[in-house]
């Protein structure tokens, strides 16, 4: 059983943080994204939502998902962070080029309530009662050695401080869902096969919620189960969670042991230092991207008041930053980079509302 990384293999990675992700799925870099992008994406956020920063009865949405108006190449937005990224997948050659190789301001907010600020912190939500536990997938049929969410990643744009509504992770429940995946060898398909993915949360013991300074990301394992958390100081927390997809599936029966951390968190948590007898039982299935639907959806509203905020200073559109201002091309090479040329999954539809983060 693979129970300690391989010593000297890293590059970005200190030995410690190899041993910390091993051990519990995910790793924290401080004060990595560059502050440059914090600052230009996180200066027309009011604008986009069209709420009132001072005005809280504005804020009509306790959680809220936007679409995209830029995107920039990961190691540019966070250097540090896709340095430890590579370390962690095994190596650069071994990540999609294309696929969500982007960082963009779809920023997910959770702004909380004023009734969830004036409540009690004895009464909140024991953190393995909370509903939601998953693992991120709306596009592919999922194996054991499915690598197209090889990770989740929750890049911090504001400051995530105690019971801000910090991102929950189940560090003992990979070990339910590598099982479960182990169990169905034919693979499940996003959404519905996918519910009983995380039910054994609420058995487990080992939590962690999110708490983060502006510029931090964390990098969780594909296969560790997260939830939303609830913001009880009704401020807007903003993140964003994109993902590293890998070219192949993973390989957990490598012959010279040369397994990558991704691949050594799903043995070891089989108890298992290969797994030569898996074999997906039936075709492998990549589909559009389900959830994305409602987020493009509020595209041409917020066009349309990022616009209206330009001329106010006396700008016109061609200053306001956003890729469906630069042309069809541009439009296009964001369908490509984000799955959205791929067909839909007639069987389950798009998601087409707002869905909690």
């Amino acid at each position: 059983m693979t129970d300690a990384p391989r010593h000297g293999r890293y590059e970005n990675l200190a030995l410690s943080e190899a041993e910390h992700f091993l051990e519990h799925g995910w790793l924290k870099v401080p004060n990595t994204i560059e502050p440059e992008y914090i600052t230009s994406w996180m200066s027309d956020l009011w604008v986009r939502l069209g709420f009132d920063p001072e005005d809280k009865s504005t804020w009509t949405s306790e959680y809220y998902h936007m679409p995209h108006h830029r995107q920039v190449r990961a190691e540019l937005v966070a250097p540090r962070a896709w340095g430890k990224i590579v370390d962690i997948c095994g190596g650069e050659q071994r990540i999609d080029p294309e696929r969500e190789r982007w960082i963009g301001d779809n920023f997910i907010i959770n702004f909380g309530t004023q009734e969830r600020a004036q409540s009690d912190p004895t009464d909140d939500v024991p953190l393995h009662d909370k509903e939601g536990f998953h693992c991120d997938n709306d596009w592919y049929r999922m194996f054991l050695d499915s690598s197209s969410t090889a990770l989740t990643l929750v890049y911090c744009f504001t400051d995530i401080p105690p019971r801000g509504g910090g991102t929950i992770l189940c560090e003992d429940g990979i070990e339910g869902v590598v099982k479960h995946l182990y169990d169905h060898p034919e693979g499940l398909d996003p959404p519905h096969e996918l519910e009983d993915l995380c039910t054994h949360v609420k058995t487990c013991k080992r939590f962690t919620t999110v708490e983060a300074k502006k510029g931090d990301v964390f990098i969780l394992h594909g296969l560790l189960p997260h939830s939303n958390n609830y913001n009880y100081l009704h401020y807007a927390r903003v993140i964003t969670n994109p993902h590293v997809n890998l070219r192949e599936p993973y390989n957990l029966n490598r012959p010279d042991g040369d397994y990558s951390l991704l691949e050594q968190v799903i043995l070891r948590n089989l108890g298992r230092d290969s797994i030569p007898e898996f074999k997906p039982t039936r075709e492998r299935k990549f589909w559009y991207s389900r959830n994305i639907t409602f987020k493009l959806n509020r595209v041409e509203g917020e066009l349309e008041r990022m616009i209206a905020a330009a001329k106010a200073r006396g700008l016109g559109p061609k200053d306001v930053d956003s890729l469906y201002l630069r042309g069809e091309e541009a439009v296009e090479e964001f369908k490509r980079t984000n799955g959205l040329l791929l067909p839909v999954n007639e069987a389950t539809g798009l998601h087409t509302e707002q869905h909690p983060a």
